[in-house]
C-alpha cells in the first residue's frame, strides 16, 4: 500500500484539501462544501495517525512507506551459499529492526553459488516444506534467472512490494530480474564494470595522469588496441591475457543465446573473438587465464597496464602489495559483472517480514548510502550514489584516494541486460571453452563458433542447432 509521509499527507491536506485516507479510496478525491472539506482533512490526518499505530512506518528515505510487521510473527530462513548477505543482514537489517531479528534466521549452504550443489540444496529445502523452508533465496547473478524462474519463486509485488520502492535501482538490475512483465528478484548491488588501470604506467608510458585522459585513451576498441600498441613498445601490456575481455563484450547483446528454440551466435561472440585473438597475436597481453596465480600476479609485477574489473573487484580482487597504484575509468563499454538478487519463495509463512528485509537491503535509500560509505559495496540505489557524490564520501585507497563513484554510476546506467537469459553462464562458460583454443592453435573464428555449437548440442537436445 502506498502512503505519503505525515508531514507530506497533512501538508497536502491543508494546503489542497486532498482525501488521503486508507488503501483503496482515491487519493484526490474532491469535495462540494467547506465542512465537507474539512471532515476530510481530519479523516487525512487521523488515517497517518492511525497508520503510525499499527505497525505502518515510514522510511526517511522514501515517499512510500513499508509495513512493519509484528514481533510475534513467523520467522522465515533465508538461504545463501556464503556469509556476505548474512553480513548484510547483521549490519542494516538487524540494527535497524532489532525486535524482529530472532525472526530472520540466516541459513549458509557453504557452496559454489553458481553450482550444481546450491541448486540442489535450495531445491531439496523448498521440496522438505518444513519448518527452514526458505523464505528468501539468494542467488548470484550467473544463475539467478535460473531462480527467479522457478515455480516456487513469487512477483516482488505479491509480498507487498511495490515498483515504486524499487525506482531508485539502476534500470539494468530491474530489466534483468523482470520475467513476463513481473519483477521476481531485486539487487542491493549494482556491479558496474570498469577499467582498472595502473597509474603509474599511465604517468611514465602514456603521460596520463588522471581517469579522463586515461579514458580517452580506452575510448574505444580501436583506441584501445592502438594504446595496446604504444605500451607494448615500451614493455608493457595492456591487460593480463586475452579472457579479460570477456564481460566487457558479451553484455554487448543485441540479442539473447537462444532465440526461438534455436541456437543464437549474437554479433557481440565474434566481436570478442576477433578482437580478444588481436590481443593474443599481438602479444599485448601475458596470455594468463582469468583467475589464474599468474593472472593475480600481474597485478603486482608493474608490468601489466590494467584489468577489466567492477565494483567489488577493486576491494576483493587488486592484489594486497598493489593497493594505491590503481585508478578507474569507465573503459571502451558499459558492463555489469556479478551481483547478488533476492528472490522470495510462496513457501514463506511470513511475507511482510521477507518484503522488509529485501526493502531494507535493496530499497532503503539510507541503508544503501551506509552500504558504500562503510563497506564500500556499491549501492543498486542512484538516490544514495548521487547523495554519496555530493558529500564527498567514496575515496578508496585502493585506488589511491580516487572517488570512483561517478565513473561506476556512469557505467551502470549505460548497461543494458534485456537480452539476459538464463543459458548465459552456460553458454559463456562454452564461449570460454572455445576461445581457449581458439587463441591457442591459431584456429578460424568459424571454428571457434563451431566448437561452441558442438558443445550446445551435446548439452541441450531441445536446442536447434543450424
Amino acid at each position: 500500500m502506498k502512503k505519503f509521509k505525515k508531514a507530506m499527507a497533512l501538508s497536502l491536506a491543508l494546503a489542497m484539501g486532498l482525501s488521503l485516507v486508507a488503501c483503496g479510496k482515491d487519493e484526490d478525491k474532491e469535495t462540494t462544501t467547506e465542512k465537507a472539506t474539512e471532515a476530510e482533512d481530519t479523516e487525512a490526518a487521523d488515517t497517518e495517525a492511525d497508520d503510525q499505530d499499527t505497525e505502518a512506518t515510514d522510511t526517511d528515505s522514501s515517499d512510500v512507506a513499508i509495513t512493519i510487521p509484528s514481533a510475534d510473527g513467523e520467522a522465515i530462513h533465508v538461504y545463501s551459499w556464503n556469509e556476505e548477505l548474512g553480513s548484510r543482514i547483521d549490519s542494516h537489517f538487524r540494527t535497524k529492526y532489532p525486535e524482529l531479528s530472532d525472526l530472520v534466521i540466516y541459513e549458509n549452504l557453504d557452496v559454489s553459488g553458481t553450482g550444481e550443489e546450491y541448486k540442489t540444496g535450495i531445491q531439496n529445502a523448498i521440496n522438505a516444506n518444513d519448518d527452514n523452508v526458505p523464505s528468501i533465496v539468494a542467488a548470484d547473478n550467473d544463475v539467478a534467472l535460473y531462480f527467479a524462474q522457478q515455480d516456487w519463486a513469487i512477483p516482488v509485488t505479491d509480498a507487498g512490494l511495490t515498483l515504486d520502492m524499487y525506482k531508485n535501482a539502476y534500470q539494468f538490475t530491474i530489466d534483468y530480474a523482470t520475467i513476463d512483465g513481473e519483477l521476481k528478484a531485486m539487487g542491493w548491488q549494482a556491479p558496474a564494470g570498469c577499467f582498472v588501470y595502473r597509474t603509474d604506467i599511465a604517468e611514465d608510458v602514456l603521460g596520463a595522469s588522471t581517469p579522463d585522459e586515461v579514458q580517452a585513451l580506452v575510448k574505444d576498441w580501436d583506441t584501445f588496441l592502438e594504446t595496446a600498441e604504444t605500451l607494448k613498445a615500451a614493455g608493457k601490456y595492456i591487460v593480463s591475457g586475452p579472457d579479460d575481455l570477456k564481460y566487457a563484450f558479451i553484455d554487448q547483446k543485441k540479442s539473447p543465446w537462444v532465440k526461438d528454440d534455436t541456437l543464437n551466435i549474437d554479433s557481440c561472440i565474434t566481436d570478442y573473438l576477433e578482437t580478444s585473438k588481436k590481443i593474443y597475436d599481438n602479444d599485448y597481453s601475458l596470455k594468463s587465464a582469468m583467475w589464474s596465480s599468474e593472472w593475480t600476479a600481474n597485478m603486482s609485477s608493474g608490468d601489466v597496464f590494467g584489468y577489466f574489473g567492477c565494483t567489488w573487484f577493486v576491494q576483493w580482487c587488486i592484489a594486497e602489495d598493489s593497493h594505491g597504484m590503481w585508478n578507474v575509468c569507465t573503459g571502451p563499454v558499459s558492463f555489469h559483472w556479478g551481483g547478488t538478487y533476492l528472490v522470495i519463495t510462496d513457501k514463506c509463512p511470513n511475507k511482510e517480514l521477507a518484503a522488509l528485509v529485501l526493502y531494507t537491503l535493496c530499497c532503503d535509500e539510507d541503508v544503501a548510502y551506509d552500504l558504500y560509505a562503510d563497506d564500500y559495496d556499491f549501492p543498486n540505489n542512484q538516490a544514495a550514489v548521487q547523495k554519496l557524490i555530493a558529500d564527498g564520501v567514496g575515496s578508496n585507497p585502493i585506488l589511491g584516494g580516487q572517488n570512483p563513484l561517478e565513473a561506476w554510476d556512469e557505467a551502470a546506467k549505460g548497461i543494458s541486460l534485456q537480452y539476459a537469459t538464463s543459458y548465459d553462464a552456460t553458454f559463456n562458460g562454452y564461449l570460454d571453452s572455445a576461445a581457449s583454443t581458439f587463441w591457442a592453435e591459431g584456429q578460424s573464428v568459424d571454428d571457434a563458433i563451431a566448437n561452441i555449437k558442438e558443445q550446445v548440442a551435446n548439452a541441450y537436445s531441445d536446442i536447434t542447432i543450424e
